[in-house]
């Protein structure tokens, strides 16, 4: 009778432990991409318009579904000091807005999906929730993006609009004052994810 139980006992611990391999085996990991990833910062001031273009970018996203685009999680980082403007002085102004010095990256992490829309031939659009941190401010945001994915290449396409003054950064000036950024930013982005790493 002890037997039959200790066979049992053991015949189910081979089952969970299974189920668990088969689950993680269905779950799909992968990394950016940073030659073939795009993250631009634009901004206006009172006499132009300005950019800056995100150099450094890493992150990783994993999938518990390819099918029905079903993301278990989502973080991404940008070196701040690689955002660089087509000028110096952009570059520096932004850098020093930043605080590049002391808070070396923009961080973003997934909280939660909201919605998913299917929109056909591997492209869904997803409404989301996350953690966005700049400057060493965290900011939970609403995010709109597309989710492209072709043979287990994936890549999300989308922009969001943010204030400076949310993440508790000061609009820059330059030239002695003359020119005045103004609160309002946008981040627009076009990330790939390959090389599945689980």
């Amino acid at each position: 009778m002890n037997t039959q139980k200790n066979i049992f006992k053991k015949l189910a611990i081979c089952i969970v432990l299974i189920g668990f391999v088969f689950n993680q085996s269905q779950a799909q990991m992968l990394q950016l991409e940073n030659e073939n990833s795009f993250l631009t910062v634009y901004g206006s001031s009172n006499l132009h318009g300005w950019k800056v273009d995100a150099n450094t970018q890493n992150g990783l996203i994993k999938f518990a579904s390819f099918e029905t685009c079903e993301i278990e999680s989502l973080s991404l980082a940008v070196l701040t000091e690689s955002l660089e403007g087509a000028k110096p002085g952009i570059t520096s102004t932004a850098s020093k807005a930043l605080k590049s010095d002391k808070y070396k990256t923009i961080l973003y992490s997934l909280v939660e999906v909201t919605s998913v829309i299917d929109k056909g031939y591997g492209v869904f659009e997803l409404e989301t929730l996350g953690d966005l941190v700049i400057a060493g401010t965290k900011k939970r945001v609403p995010l709109k993006f597309d989710v492209t994915i072709v043979d287990r290449n994936v890549k999300l396409n989308g922009k969001v609009k943010l204030k400076l003054t949310e993440f508790n950064i000061t609009p820059p000036t330059g030239m002695l004052g003359v020119v005045q950024a103004k609160d309002d930013i946008y981040l627009k982005f076009e990330t790939n994810f390959t090389n599945t790493i689980l």
